[in-house]
């Protein structure tokens, strides 16, 4: 039966899709005011502590305050901490290999280019966020330093008054991240989390009493739909969260935010709602308003879950119903892991110091040898022309290279957009126009504040827009700060905003032209390499209770869990690309972002069946369920591998072949039958779950066999899992 198509909130045009979206990145939203108002005051304090004390160094102090982590408190004050050791085995590395290296040229240029490999290998490569920033910015400040002639005690004095800086502007950060949680503890994961569902909420409210639908609720959806779930992923990836926790959040991240995006476009496509959906909406509100409860008590749903039915017509509501229908399985005790399994799981990021794959992932050191080139090649250019004052396109390299945002495209145009607005229009321009009328530091630090607001506010937008926020400041502050008093001579200005310039053009050249990757080539890569990863973890047959096989099994579930944020960032990076493609490649992103979400629905579902596998007692499990089991699990394997290839050819012919698949459903249901009697009580409880992974992996392998990847016609309504039509 032919249906309307899903069709999500995307103009097929960039010229009509970036108005949209920028209005929608810079709408205020719950908790960004607050943010805004702690990075403000950071980092203002901080430049009043550098420029009272004129203390050398204070673009990065004041940048410090402006980058530093503040998803909680406790990780606010991990990350200060770390930032401030990495600043100290800086400090000490720098002085210790310039007094080896840096009296000639050419080994001055030899420990350059290896000070600025290890930087960017770090930013790459180090686990801890904080330690990477902090050493990035030292190393690459005092790489300008050191090229400065006169004798060596004056730039060792440069070196430890930056470090200073950088300092004060962690511990300021620190001390005011305390003083507004004593005031205001809120966890903005969960209630970032909250503040979605809600409006789903408030929508199927509207629906299910068949009332219009509130302009509010819908613009509000219509804004979240737009700006991402970028911002609470981050939260989960600084925050000082348990690694199950972490993993249960992120699933439940990606479930809302493609909830969201449906339950936008129904806002948007029905005002009202027919009479015979009421009752499937008002399920729906209950259902939401349950998981809310689960989530702000951490209890266990009691509100029995949704079902997806086929709505011809409004499959919209069916695609929300599925999405909101694996929300209950995260917080129930049924699918939870076993205590006796916690070494799989448990807590390793507080000891790990690189991230899985740091010295074998090829693709690191591309992207580190790319960065290094881009560095030395302003590093030669102002040191050929003599033009010191150009050293800060160095420093711009490594703030580019801060970003995980998915396309070099986007990147430049970010950094374009930031330096423009940050160090022409704001920086020159207040040099010019306003500061010649400030003769006190009090009019000075209003201006200062009101510019970090705006940097604050396009930084607190989704990763699509906030890095044009983090150029904004740097630009701002490098044109401001590296003086204690106004400049009269505009050269100074015009050139620190030109080195910015100079390293925006080295970084777009490298990573433009001699690496070009589109990102929605790149995404579609990154998730077929996930699904055949999946295909792998659900073949790999361990002996039980072998250690080796439950550090082979973490590693391959964190390489999985790792590339799902690489495919978000891919995919936030795709409406910025333009084309004769883009159409096909828009619709590419909205799919491979549906597909994730059932993907990590799988991946946190699957991991109690794993650790039951892996870690229990041979004598605890029935024969008959094993066999069972196998057959699940290699039956998927299978299908991993069918839809990986499938992928594989679209992307490289951009060419649909459907096919038919068995139920895997049918295929768990006659498998179990007959032997349920068979399985223990934890077996029976597993077995429960197996169906419900059964009828998510057909519901995928339907969707990406029935859809074309690139297809932007309308498609027809897919059978739904379980039905005896698959």
């Amino acid at each position: 039966m032919v249906s309307e198509p899903i069709h999500l909130p995307h103009a097929d045009r960039f010229t009509e899709w970036f108005p949209d979206f920028l209005r929608n990145e810079l709408r205020p939203y719950p908790g960004r005011g607050a943010r805004l108002a702690r990075v403000v005051i950071s980092a203002t304090l901080t430049m009043m502590i550098i420029e009272t004390f004129r203390i050398p160094g204070g673009i990065v102090g004041a940048l410090s305050a402006f980058l530093l982590s503040r998803e909680n408190l406790v990780s606010t004050a991990r990350s200060a901490m770390f930032m401030v050791g990495a600043f100290l085995i800086g400090g000490l590395f720098i002085p210790v290999g310039a007094r080896f290296l840096a009296s000639t040229p050419e080994t001055h240029f030899f420990w350059v280019a290896c000070s600025l490999f290890l930087v960017f290998f770090l930013l790459r490569c180090l686990a801890n966020y904080g330690v990477a920033t902090g050493l990035a910015l030292v190393v690459s400040n005092v790489v300008g330093i050191w090229y400065l002639p006169g004798p060596g005690e004056r730039n060792v004095e440069l070196t430890l008054w930056l470090i200073a800086a950088t300092v004060v502007g962690a511990l300021v950060t620190l001390a005011v991240e305390m003083a507004f949680n004593s005031l205001d503890n809120r966890d903005d994961l969960i209630d970032g989390i909250d503040t979605r569902l809600v409006l789903i909420e408030d929508l199927m409210a509207c629906y299910g009493q068949m009332r219009p639908v509130a302009p509010a609720t819908q613009a509000a959806l219509a804004q979240f739909a737009i700006v991402g779930a970028g911002a609470l992923r981050r939260h989960l990836a600084r925050g000082n969260y348990d690694e199950l926790y972490r993993t249960r959040m992120s699933t439940l991240v990606s479930l809302t935010a493609r909830s969201i995006d449906f339950a936008a476009a129904l806002a948007s496509a029905y005002p009202s709602f027919p009479i015979r959906l009421a009752e499937r909406a008002s399920r729906l509100n209950r259902s939401l308003a349950d998981i809310r409860q689960c989530l702000r008590t951490h209890g266990q749903p009691c509100e029995a879950a949704v079902e997806a039915k086929p709505s011809p017509g409004t499959p919209l509501l069916s695609e929300l119903e599925s999405m909101v229908s694996l929300m209950p399985a995260i917080f129930s005790d049924e699918n939870a892991d076993d205590p006796a399994l916690e070494p799989l799981e448990d807590a390793h990021d507080a000891i790990r110091v690189f991230i899985p794959g740091a010295f074998s992932n090829p693709e690191h050191l591309r992207y580190i040898l790319g960065g290094t080139v881009a560095a030395m090649l302003c590093y030669v250019f102002y040191v050929s022309l003599d033009w010191p004052n150009l050293s800060t396109s160095v420093t711009t390299c490594v703030l580019t290279a801060l970003t995980s945002i998915g396309s070099s495209r986007q990147k430049q145009f970010l950094r374009v957009l930031g330096f423009v607005l940050g160090g022409i229009i704001a920086g020159l321009g207040s040099q010019v126009f306003i500061l010649p009328f400030i003769d006190s530091i009090g009019g000075f630090m209003v201006l200062f504040a009101l510019m970090t607001a705006v940097a604050g506010w396009l930084a607190s937008s989704s990763s699509r827009l906030s890095y044009a926020g983090v150029q904004f400041a740097f630009a701002f502050y490098l044109v401001h700060l590296s003086d204690f008093s106004i400049q009269t001579d505009l050269t100074v200005a015009r050139d620190r905003a030109l080195g910015v310039l100079l390293g925006i053009t080295m970084m777009w050249l490298v990573f433009e032209r001699f690496f070009p990757r589109t990102a929605t080539d790149e995404m579609v890569r990154i998730f077929i390499r996930n699904v055949r990863s999946m295909s792998d973890l659900m073949s790999f047959t361990p002996r039980p209770l072998d250690p080796s096989a439950i550090l082979t099994v973490r590693r391959m579930r964190e390489d999985i869990y790792r590339r799902f944020d690489e495919v978000n960032a891919q995919s936030d990076a795709v409406p910025f690309e333009t084309g004769p493609l883009r159409a096909g490649d828009m619709a590419a992103r909205d799919r491979i972002r549906r597909w994730q979400s059932a993907l990590r629905g799988f991946y946190l579902l699957e991991a109690p069946l794993l650790q039951f596998r892996i870690a229990s007692n041979v004598g605890l499990k029935s024969q008959a369920f094993t066999v069972f089991e196998d057959d699940f699990r290699l039956e998927c394997s299978r299908i991993f591998l069918q839809i990986a290839d499938s992928l594989e050819y679209q992307k490289s012919t951009r060419i649909h072949k459907p096919s038919q698949n068995a139920s895997l459903v049918q295929r768990v249901d006659a498998g179990s039958g007959e032997k349920h009697a068979q399985f223990s009580e934890r077996e029976q409880a597993l077995t429960r779950l197996v169906r419900v992974i059964a009828q998510l992996v057909d519901r995928l392998q339907q969707e990406i066999q029935f859809e074309g990847l690139y297809d932007v016609e309308p498609a027809f309504e897919l059978p739904r899992a379980g039905n005896g039509n698959a």
